[in-house]
């Protein structure tokens, strides 16, 4: 066989039909690895050298740099995590308070190692990584909002996770926003479909008009569900979401200690 084309330009390349390597002479081996952009032939030809390969995947590289950035500055207006939607790239969101490092923030995201079930593939990573029902989101949305105030960060406590999904699945008959009267805070919500646990905070946050901190009480709505969010002494943390007979999510935050006491300021 002709190797020659090996030397010639790449447009040429995908008219090759190439037996087998194995069947090949030492010399059509040699084009055809070449052909495949593994080795160099001749370091002469234009775009071919080192750096030609090095700067073509940076160029590559940067641009995915470009986008994160240019949708991080999409979100400064709102701070919600909500994926961009593009498909070309995978993506993971978080926020914080204002010192939240890089650093911690992926170490949240390895932290979520213990929700990962191998044997069902990445079903449970998917979840947790786009529905933003994570303990990671659920903790998250309450420290942005108590950042802003100047309250200390809330933390995940498992004990009272498992009291919150223990009533939670008592709702998923009847969805009612009842309390459970227990021996925790607790803030309660309802949506539809796909409702997730981010958008139920968010929606207590909402209230924050509505508290004026000078009265110490609502003013042209309720507010006790924001502040209960941003109580000081709150910082124990447990959250469950479950679908209801009815299509509807009902979600269930509770707080140790409880907050919203007669008479105290949240901060």
């Amino acid at each position: 066989m002709d190797i020659v084309l090996c030397r010639r330009k790449h447009a040429k390349v995908a008219q090759l039909a190439l037996p087998p390597i194995s069947s090949q002479p030492y010399g059509a081996k040699l084009a055809f690895v070449f052909l495949l952009g593994l080795t160099l032939v001749d370091p002469s030809f234009a775009q071919d050298s080192k750096e030609d390969y090095l700067n073509t995947h940076n160029v590559g590289r940067a641009k995915v740099g470009t986008y994160a950035q240019n949708y991080a500055n999409q979100r400064i207006g709102d701070c919600n995590l909500v994926h961009s939607g593009v498909q070309e790239y995978g993506e993971n969101l978080a926020w914080g308070s204002a010192d939240l490092s890089s650093i911690e923030t992926v170490k949240m995201w390895v932290d979520e190692k213990a929700n990962y079930d191998y044997n069902s593939k990445l079903l449970s990573l998917i979840h947790v990584s786009l529905a933003q029902n994570s303990q990671s989101d659920f903790v998250q949305a309450h420290n942005v909002a108590r950042a802003k105030v100047g309250v200390g960060p809330i933390k995940w406590n498992n004990t009272i996770a498992a009291y919150a999904q223990n009533y939670a699945n008592t709702k998923i008959g009847d969805c009612k926003l009842e309390h459970s009267r227990g021996p925790y805070g607790e803030n309660l919500a309802e949506g539809y479909d796909t409702f997730s646990g981010v958008e139920a905070v968010n929606l207590w946050v909402a209230e924050k008009p509505n508290y004026n901190h000078n009265s110490n009480k609502c003013v042209g709505g309720e507010c006790l569900h924001y502040t209960q969010v941003v109580w000081r002494d709150s910082v124990n943390l447990g959250c469950a979401r479950v679908k209801c007979h009815n299509g509807w999510m009902f979600i269930i935050c509770s707080y140790d200690p409880p907050g919203n006491y007669y008479g105290e300021r949240p901060y």
